[in-house]
């Protein structure tokens, strides 16, 4: 029986094949509406220091925060590491060309859903 892979390896991509290839995804359609300054709102938080993507402290909304259970406590740590990963795939990516690129659109949206999931059930407890 052939291999497969080894039918394949001699294969030559056509060139213009290679550039579609290479070419990022698109979405014409933009951002869903308020996500475009949500983004604007992450990058200066970044950019000020106010957020720092490596420390989930900097991400919680005290006031609020501080009035949460132990429990709540470790489940709003817990959801925003998870959130920090993803903005700092934001903040990678916004640093190549500060291009609001199709990649970046679908992390913001990310980000807003968790965000916007986990604050219906315990409040406020994120500054963004």
């Amino acid at each position: 029986m052939e291999d497969p892979i080894q039918k394949y390896q001699d294969h030559i991509v056509n060139h213009k094949t290679q550039q579609q290839l290479n070419e990022p995804l698109k979405d014409e359609t933009g951002f869903n509406e308020g996500h475009e300054d949500f983004l604007k709102m992450l990058i200066k938080k970044l950019e000020s220091g106010e957020l720092n993507p490596h420390n989930v402290q900097t991400l919680h909304n005290k006031p609020v925060y501080d009035k949460l259970s132990e429990e709540e406590k470790e489940e709003t740590d817990l959801a925003g590491m998870n959130i920090l990963g993803i903005i700092r795939q934001i903040e990678s990516l916004w640093k190549l060309d500060q291009k609001a690129t199709f990649q970046i659109q679908n992390l913001v949206e990310t980000v807003f859903q968790m965000k916007s999931k986990f604050e219906e059930k315990h409040g406020d407890v994120y500054i963004i």
